[in-house]
C-alpha cells in the first residue's frame, strides 16, 4: 500500500470512528434523560426524527438513496486506492540524492538471479517501488515443496537483501518478503 493510501485510510477510519463514537455517546445520553424526560422509554417510531421523516418522505428517501450511492462510490474509490499497486521506480538513488543512480531493472534482475540460485527456490520476483530517493522492495519467492523455509528466508534476508541495501547505501530500506511454496517440486536425488 502506498503512503497516500495509508494516509487516506487513516483519515477515513478516523472519521468513521468519530461518527460512531458520537452516535454511541448520543444514545447513552438519550437513555439518561438528558434530552427530554421519558425519551429513553419511547419506542423507536415515537420520536421527532421518525415523525419528521414520515412527513417528508416524498423527497427524503430519494435524497437518502443518493447519499448512499455517493458513499458506496467513495468506498469503491477508496478500495481501488488501497489495493492498487505502488508505482514502479525506474531509477534508484544510490547516495540519497539524484546525482548517482542505478536502473531499478538492474537491481531487480541482480536480486532475482541471486535469490533463484539458492537451494530450495523455484522462482523469485522482485519489484522496486516508491520514490527514487526512498525506494522499497517487494520480493516474492516461490519455494520448492522440499525447501527448508526458515533457512531460505534467513539466507534471503542475510545475503540478498543485505547486498541490495549495501549497494544502495540504504541500510534501513523497507522490504516486504513473501514466501510461498510452489506446486512444482524441486530436483530429487534417488
Amino acid at each position: 500500500m502506498s503512503d497516500r493510501a495509508d494516509r487516506v485510510t487513516r483519515i477515513v477510519l478516523t472519521v468513521i470512528g468519530a461518527i460512531l463514537l458520537a452516535i454511541g455517546v448520543a444514545g447513552i445520553l438519550a437513555n439518561t434523560g438528558l434530552y427530554a424526560s421519558g425519551f429513553g422509554r419511547r419506542t423507536l417510531l415515537q420520536n421527532p426524527a421518525a415523525i419528521w421523516i414520515g412527513t417528508h418522505s416524498a423527497w427524503f428517501w430519494p435524497v437518502a438513496a443518493a447519499v448512499a450511492v455517493a458513499v458506496a462510490l467513495l468506498a469503491i474509490a477508496w478500495l481501488a486506492l488501497v489495493i492498487s499497486p505502488a508505482p514502479k521506480t525506474r531509477d534508484v538513488s544510490i547516495d540519497g540524492s539524484a546525482r548517482t543512480s542505478l536502473r531499478a531493472s538492474a537491481l531487480r534482475d541482480a536480486l532475482t538471479s541471486e535469490i533463484q540460485s539458492y537451494r530450495g527456490v523455484d522462482s523469485a520476483r522482485v519489484r522496486v517501488v516508491g520514490d527514487p530517493q526512498d525506494p522499497r522492495l517487494g520480493v516474492k519467492v516461490n519455494l520448492t515443496d522440499d525447501a527448508r523455509v526458515a533457512e531460505v528466508r534467513e539466507r534471503v534476508e542475510r545475503e540478498a537483501l543485505a547486498h541490495a541495501r549495501e549497494a544502495l547505501d540504504a541500510p534501513r530500506m523497507p522490504v516486504v518478503l513473501d514466501l510461498a511454496v510452489s506446486t512444482r517440486s524441486g530436483p530429487r536425488v534417488e
